[in-house]
């Protein structure tokens, strides 16, 4: 069976999807269980980082990085922060996907505006 690159491309971005979801759980179980699931994510996303790279792909995210327009994402809310603010990307929604140096899917990032630094 022959995958087509853009199905590797969305199946990686949708397991990305996955494991965040995952980490984002382990705050609700015990804390005694908090070290082995923490253990297990690190183990899938080394791994999936190992078969993605076989194929040349790469899972490009930006959290904390100043958003500017020639970024390979897209703001889901564009319309709720100030066009003239600078923008800091909060967090990834959908991570953007790298097939050998060029961009195959666009993220999507939720901004907010920066504070003043005075």
């Amino acid at each position: 069976m022959l995958l087509r690159e853009n199905d590797v491309a969305e199946l990686a971005s949708e397991y990305w999807k996955l494991a965040r979801a995952f980490e984002r759980s382990i705050a609700l179980t015990p804390e005694a269980h908090h070290n082995r699931l923490h253990a297990q994510a690190r183990y899938a996303n080394g791994k999936l980082d190992t078969i993605l790279g076989r194929v040349g792909i790469k899972i490009s995210t930006f959290d904390g990085a100043e958003f500017e327009i020639n970024l390979p994402v897209t703001a889901v809310n564009a319309e709720d922060v100030n066009s003239d603010a600078l923008c800091i990307i909060e967090r990834t929604l959908e991570p953007t996907v790298i097939l050998n140096d060029q961009v195959v899917l666009t993220g999507k990032v939720f901004l907010v505006e920066k504070k003043d630094q005075q």
